[in-house]
């Protein structure tokens, strides 16, 4: 059975002691353009399944964070949490792909830096054991959703500007999302036969597909293609698909390869609607990703 990654702590969402969203980021550094540089986080294997940024907490030592579009806060790991001093918290649980939820702890809001930008009041939580190797921790997207975010994967930038007074024009690319915990889901056409929302998740190493959308668009597995995969909130098990998954969102068709079939629905079921599938970071690799929070917005260009 072959091992791989889906979704690192991606969705991460409260489903106890409280299901109250994470604090709201203030900007502490001055308003205007911020450029951060990525780096890519690098398999054995030669292969590139991630982006993570340099960040520090609280003015602590330097953290690698993948930079996931699938995660609502700042999640450590043990040893990463122990060096800013997040050893201590309320306990909160993580749901996410396939698995139960996860135990961790919700440590105070703490201030992150990334270069020049300055963020206080950021949600941290503190997992027992490793995240991913080669990373700290994952920090989400949405941590930058006071600014208009422009993520060119290939060119390994996360551009920050701030956002123009009115919302863009109707024929500036963009689609609409429905955001919830915020998270990003667009609605898609997988294979021209099977419609639905799909999570855009920057942290995921595969793209997935739900059981029933791989029957319904006829993308059929074999059990013997079992993966063992690395959910939100433990261990996964998916199955290989053969070449030939995409996803259309508005005009723009976008291979998924490779992506696996793994049961969403009790992720599903905590977002209180279908979701047919996960576009992960392989799926937008050659693509320029711009986020408008503000507007519930996203375009997805080719590189």
């Amino acid at each position: 059975m072959r091992r791989g990654i889906i979704g690192v702590l991606a969705a991460a969402s409260a489903v106890a002691f409280g299901a109250d969203s994470p604090p709201v980021p203030r900007l502490v550094s001055p308003p205007g353009h911020y450029s951060l540089r990525l780096d890519a986080l690098i398999t054995p294997q030669a292969r590139t399944i991630g982006l993570y940024l340099k960040a520090r907490i609280d003015g602590g030592p330097v953290l690698r964070l993948l930079l996931d579009s699938g995660a609502q806060h700042i999640v450590l790991d043990r040893r990463a949490a122990a060096r800013t001093g997040r050893t201590a918290g309320s306990d909160f649980e993580l749901v996410g792909v396939g698995a139960a939820a996860r135990s961790c702890k919700r440590a105070a809001p703490g201030t992150v830096e990334i270069g020049a930008l300055v963020l206080e009041n950021c949600g941290i939580l503190a997992v027992d054991g490793e995240v991913l190797e080669g990373v700290d921790g994952v920090i989400p997207m949405s941590l930058f959703a006071s600014f208009l975010v422009r993520l060119d994967l290939q060119g390994k930038k996360l551009e920050l500007d701030t956002y123009p007074p009115d919302p863009p024009a109707g024929d500036a690319g963009y689609l609409p999302v429905r955001t919830d915990n915020r998270l990003l889901f667009l609605r898609s056409v997988l294979n021209e036969s099977q419609a639905g929302y799909v999570l855009l998740d920057t942290g995921a190493t595969f793209s997935a597909i739900s059981p029933a959308a791989a029957k319904a668009s006829r993308n059929y597995w074999s059990l013997a293609n079992a993966i063992a995969l690395r959910g939100s909130a433990g261990g996964v098990e998916g199955f290989t698909l053969p070449p030939g998954v995409r996803f259309r969102c508005g005009e723009r068709e976008i291979s998924a390869d490779p992506a696996v079939v793994v049961d969403l629905s009790d992720f599903a079921r905590h977002h209180r609607f279908d979701i047919t599938g996960i576009l992960g970071y392989p799926a937008l690799r050659n693509s320029i990703v711009t986020v408008d929070y503000r507007d519930s917005l996203v375009r997805i260009e080719r590189k």
